[in-house]
């Protein structure tokens, strides 16, 4: 008797506190900023790069995120993709750069500056482009946030 009690209190509070579904693409995270459009994501990609190398700024790296998701998704037991196309594009402006370290050296994990672009596999008409938000709070990221902000409206709009 005691272990159906038991069975029955787990059921019950397992049920309790299941969190409704996470509908990310209408609110990813409070820290990250999306914008969408409805090109095609190579157009999206080539435009962000012009967006990007057109301020005279080099990109630094491309990451092919998900090419490494496919590649690790039997590893990691995954079966389900989540992006059609995933890419990150790493970049960095010198002069923000410095002002963000000397403000703060431990605000050398917001450098470089990266914009994802990518389409979801539900909904591979759908390009988006993200950004990790910097903190609010401290003035040498203001730049940096307008910066980010500017080039993804100039691929948006």
């Amino acid at each position: 008797m005691n272990k159906l009690l038991t069975l029955i209190a787990v059921i019950t509070l397992s049920a309790c506190t299941q969190q409704p579904e996470n509908n990310s693409t209408q609110n990813p995270t409070p820290f990250v900023k999306t914008y969408s459009t409805e090109a095609s994501f190579e157009d999206t990609k080539d435009d962000l790069v012009m967006a990007i190398e057109g301020r005279g700024l080099v990109i630094s790296y491309t990451s092919h995120a998900q090419e490494m998701l496919d590649r690790t998704a039997d590893v990691a037991g995954t079966t389900t993709a989540v992006y059609g196309h995933a890419e990150i594009i790493l970049f960095c402006k010198a002069d923000l750069s410095h002002k963000l370290v000397a403000a703060n050296p431990h605000n050398i994990v917001l450098c470089p500056y990266a914009i994802a672009v990518y389409t979801l596999h539900e909904k591979p008409a759908t390009v988006y482009l993200s950004f990790r938000e910097p903190e609010a709070s401290e003035p040498t990221t203001q730049p940096i946030r307008q910066l980010l902000v500017d080039i993804v409206k100039d691929v948006t709009e």
